[in-house]
């Protein structure tokens, strides 16, 4: 199974069993609050998500990742992934995390890896991301991941992308 290690991280694709912790997870109040408008998640769209993630990888080789700390490989702690933007063929990069993890740079290190696969295993062009306007922390990621802003996404090009911290 394909795996994305970093100095702390371990990224692995959804599969079908993550279901009820991406359900905990995505219905997560903290969680919610950004990735969702504050709505709860139904089960039947976390088993959408996890439909459009596999077929995703398998048709455009990107979709995706639980994440983990390295030391806890089985304990989810958020995701990141890739996804067409509804409607058109740009890719956008998610990630999320639950809030006793926030602070720390984990973000930036999931989201950095996911790029970074995207790119070189993808063979994606272009990558966008977007935030909410008073989520700051999420902005903030995208900055030190060397995005710049552009309208309502930011945007990071391939041969922007700095592969080091």
């Amino acid at each position: 199974m394909l795996v994305l290690r970093t100095q702390r991280l371990l990224l692995r694709p959804f599969i079908p069993e993550d279901e009820d912790a991406l359900f905990g997870f995505w219905n997560d109040p903290h969680v919610r609050r950004y990735l969702w408008d504050d709505r709860l998640v139904s089960r039947e769209e976390v088993r959408e998500q996890l439909a459009l993630s596999e077929r995703d990888f398998r048709e455009r080789g990107y979709g995706g990742f639980m994440l983990a700390l390295a030391q806890w490989p089985g304990v989810l702690i958020g995701f990141s992934g890739l996804r067409r933007i509804p409607g058109g063929e740009a890719v956008e990069l998610l990630y999320g995390l639950y809030q006793n993890f926030w602070g720390r740079g984990l973000a930036t290190e999931a989201a950095r890896a996911v790029l970074r696969f995207g790119f070189e295993e993808a063979g994606l062009e272009e990558i966008l991301a977007g935030a909410d306007r008073d989520n700051t922390a999420s902005v903030r990621v995208m900055e030190r991941l060397g995005m710049s802003s552009a309208g309502d996404y930011y945007r990071l090009r391939r041969e922007d992308f700095v592969i080091a911290p």
